[in-house]
């Protein structure tokens, strides 16, 4: 917040002297107490790095269920061999990384840049802002509903090996299982922002010469005039961009796995019975989901405002919101939106049987061996938005204005 008081004489004007047609000029240029309101400049809403934000409102939902039952079972008769082998390796990790709200991200080696206000005469309430600046940016994300991951998966290998009277039965079976069930969901997102880059306002100055009786122009009622509200802005500056997201609605990934291999050997009398299996199998049923989205933009980037000169000696034609000198913003990126559901629903079904069954005085043998790889992977994006380019700026600013009367308005009575 700076307050100016201008004491100095104008600029090639000297004090205590008559103006070439006999008009007093100002004895003083100290503003009057009434032209100084409070919050006379304001030299800057500056911020730098940014990143930030999220929001989150919802449920977040992992529910995770695996069952792993394996039987094995001997069943020898009278001078009988039965046997049953099973070996199992099985590993269910049902993943789930899940992420809301997001945002963050922001520049490195940025600067959000205001001040440099001068300010001669009399000026309006809130005259002079030298810019929202904010660098880096990135921030923005909100995601509003649930996420839920609820994978199942059963897995009840059985074995069974029965051999009658004077008979022989061998049932092998190995298995190496695994079930991940992955799940990466997010929501919301933004973020991301460049790196270097500046949004830059400031270098104003005001210069009125109207102070009521001091005036040498012969106008009624002027001396209530000036610069009203809101005169100058120097540039709602922005760099780096990115954010942005929102997501409203629900991400589901709902696995489903079942695998249930059966061995099963049967020797009749005098007999021999083989069954042998073996089962690799891995279920993944990944999953990649990421609502809203937005973010990403530009190094570099430079956002620039201000400089802006008046010099005004009729009162009245700089009315409020006079004068802004761009709204300016680089990098860009962000937006996104996206408002419904993402389901993603795998059920993966593997249930391979071996049976070997011998008669009288007989030989059965059943052999299996199944690879199975299940993944179903899907990838949905939605909303979308982001990237931006390197090394953009947006620029505004330079700008000058002189409002001088014309010798022939001077009041000479």
């Amino acid at each position: 917040m700076d307050h100016r008081s201008v004491p100095d004489p104008v600029h090639r004007v000297p004090l205590d002297r008559k103006a070439q047609l006999g008009n007093d000029l100002p004895g003083s240029w100290w503003m009057s107490a009434d032209s100084l309101p409070r919050f006379l400049t304001h030299t800057g809403d500056n911020s730098a790095g940014n990143g930030g934000k999220g929001y989150f409102a919802g449920s977040l939902i992992h529910s995770s269920y695996a069952g792993f039952e394996p039987l094995n079972v001997v069943w020898p008769g009278v001078h009988a061999t039965a046997l049953a082998h099973q070996t199992n390796i099985a590993y269910f990790d049902q993943s789930a990384s899940q992420i809301a709200g997001v945002g963050g991200d922001g520049g490195n080696w940025n600067a959000a840049l205001g001040g440099s206000v001068g300010a001669f005469g009399s000026v309006g309430i809130g005259a002079i802002a030298t810019g929202g600046n904010s660098a880096g940016n990135g921030g923005d994300g909100y995601f509003s509903g649930a996420m839920v991951h609820a994978p199942v998966a059963v897995y009840a290998p059985i074995n069974i090996a029965v051999a009658g009277n004077n008979s022989s039965a061998n049932a092998d079976q190995t298995n190496n299982v695994v079930f991940d069930q992955s799940a990466f969901q997010m929501g919301g997102v933004g973020g991301d922002g460049g790196n270097g880059n500046a949004a830059i306002g400031g270098g104003l100055s005001v210069f009125e010469t109207g102070y009521g009786p001091h005036l040498p122009i012969g106008w009624s009622g002027l001396s209530h005039g000036g610069m009203g509200s809101n005169v100058i802005a120097s540039g709602d500056n922005h760099a780096g961009n990115g954010g942005d997201g929102y997501f409203y609605g629900g991400i589901v990934h709902a696995s489903f796995a079942l695998y249930y291999p059966i061995n099963i050997a049967v020797a009749g009398y005098n007999s021999t019975a083989y069954a042998e299996q073996t089962n690799n199998v891995v279920f993944d049923q990944s999953a990649f989901q990421m609502a809203g989205v937005g973010g990403n933009g530009g190094n570099g980037n430079h956002a620039i405002g201000g400089t802006a000169d008046i010099f005004s000696s009729i009162f009245d034609l700089i009315g409020s919101d006079v004068i802004t000198t761009g709204n300016n913003s680089a990098g860009n990126g962000g937006n996104g939106h996206f408002s419904g559901s993402m389901i993603d629903i795998d059920v993966a079904i593997y249930v391979p049987i071996n049976i070997a069954v011998a008669g009288y005085n007989s030989t059965a043998e059943a052999h299996q061996s199944n690879n199975v790889v299940f993944d179903q992977s899907t990838i949905q994006i939605a909303g979308i938005g982001g990237d931006g380019g390197h090394g953009n700026a947006a620029l505004g600013g330079d700008f000058a204005m002189q409002l001088l009367s014309d010798l022939h308005l001077l009041d000479l009575a």
